[in-house]
């Protein structure tokens, strides 16, 4: 039973869809088949669901699929382990981020990295705070940027503390101001970030006591931006994804400074260019 079953299987479940693991993995899609069909008949085991929206994993599958992640984590780290031993840095490591990360700091992380590590690959996957820490969970990848939380399934370092800002239109009449009262912020209605990826939005909002009048959800930050920009609501913004000057929106502090952490969330346990990672992360952005 060869590793690579394990990491076709597993590439198969994350894209759900035989034809993009195929791609990603630079085999066809009858080999990507066939591997599949040969651990199923090898383990009397239906793993997946084949349907015409792709792929999923029946529930046997399921809990198939957390050994598997299993055994190709601990053959990469076998791998990384055996090359450090011989003073050779190698491996691949995927992290998690999210888009103002991946903008603001992730150039500079990936060129600082190469030039130390050239022999380590870092592959990116973007997606909101809980669906990446939960990913770390099971193991789908590394280590991810998140906001601090209580997970205790987590290891949280911290990196930097990010103010909060509200942006609102030019058009708006609190554009005239230059500090957002926490007693107007319920009367304006609100462009709310997605369940997932407004843990610092919330905490404010809890924090505070405030109700907000919700106009519209969405998880991009252009989106959102785009939203206050044609004056439909106000929004509370992290200054990271604030970097770039952004026209017909006015920048406000709030009354009471607010923040969201930006730390790295890993397992108890990490590969060694995980810990390579960590390090240059750490060196380049920890201020905490």
């Amino acid at each position: 039973m060869s590793i690579q079953r394990f990491e076709i299987l597993n590439k198969v479940v994350q894209l759900q869809n035989i034809t993009k693991a195929a791609a990603e993995l630079n085999l066809s899609q009858s080999g990507i088949s066939y591997a599949i069909k040969n651990l199923e008949e090898e383990l009397d085991i239906q793993l997946l669901i084949r349907n015409r929206s792709g792929v999923t994993l029946t529930s046997e599958g399921e809990r198939i699929y957390q050994h598997s992640l299993s055994v190709t984590n601990a053959y990469e780290n076998l791998i990384q382990e055996a090359a450090a031993i011989k003073g050779i840095e190698r491996g691949t490591i995927h992290i998690g981020t999210f888009a103002s990360v991946t903008t603001n700091w992730m150039p500079k992380i990936i060129t600082v990295f190469k030039e130390r590590f050239p022999g380590i690959t870092i592959k990116i996957y973007e997606d909101d705070y809980q669906s990446l820490e939960n990913a770390v969970i099971a193991g789908e990848l590394d280590c991810c940027f998140s906001t601090i939380s209580n997970n205790k399934q987590l290891v949280y370092i911290p990196l930097k503390k990010d103010k909060l800002y509200c942006i609102v239109s030019n058009d708006c009449p609190l554009s005239k101001q230059k500090v957002m009262k926490i007693s107007q912020i319920g009367d304006y209605p609100l462009i709310k970030p997605k369940v997932g990826w407004d843990n610092e939005i919330s905490d404010f909002f809890s924090s505070h006591k405030i109700n907000p009048a919700i106009a519209y959800e969405v998880s991009d930050d252009q989106s959102i931006i785009a939203l206050v920009q044609a004056n439909l609501g106000i929004n509370i913004r992290p200054g990271l994804v604030l970097t770039k000057r952004t026209p017909k929106i006015t920048v406000l502090d709030l009354e009471d400074d607010a923040y969201r952490m930006i730390g790295l969330a890993t397992c108890n346990q990490v590969s060694h260019a995980t810990q390579r990672f960590i390090s240059v992360v750490t060196e380049l952005f920890q201020e905490i």
